[in-house]
C-alpha cells in the first residue's frame, strides 16, 4: 500500500503518532540520501545505511497500520463529502 501525499498530510494533522514517525521517516530518507551522494563509503558508513534502511522500513509498516485503522476516514477523504 503506498500513501498519497494528501493521505499523508492528513494522517499527519489528525495523529500524532504518525506525525512523529512521517518526521522520522523524513529524517532517515534525508540521511540515507547524504549517504548515497559520498560515493564512497566506509564500513562503518556502509551499516549505518543497513541500519537506517531497516529503521526507515519499520516506520513505513507502522504509517501503514495507522492507516489501515484509519481507512473508513480516508475512503471518505478520496471520496469527498458524502451528500
Amino acid at each position: 500500500m503506498q500513501l498519497s501525499q494528501q493521505v499523508r498530510e492528513y494522517l499527519a494533522k489528525v495523529d500524532e503518532d504518525f506525525k512523529r514517525l512521517y518526521e522520522k521517516h523524513q529524517e532517515y530518507e534525508q540521511e540515507l540520501n547524504a549517504l548515497s551522494a559520498k560515493g564512497f563509503l566506509s564500513p562503518e558508513e556502509e551499516r549505518r545505511v543497513a541500519e537506517v534502511k531497516k529503521m526507515k522500513l519499520g516506520m513505513k509498516d507502522r504509517m501503514l497500520l495507522i492507516a489501515k485503522k484509519r481507512e473508513k476516514e480516508l475512503d471518505q477523504l478520496k471520496d469527498g463529502p458524502r451528500q
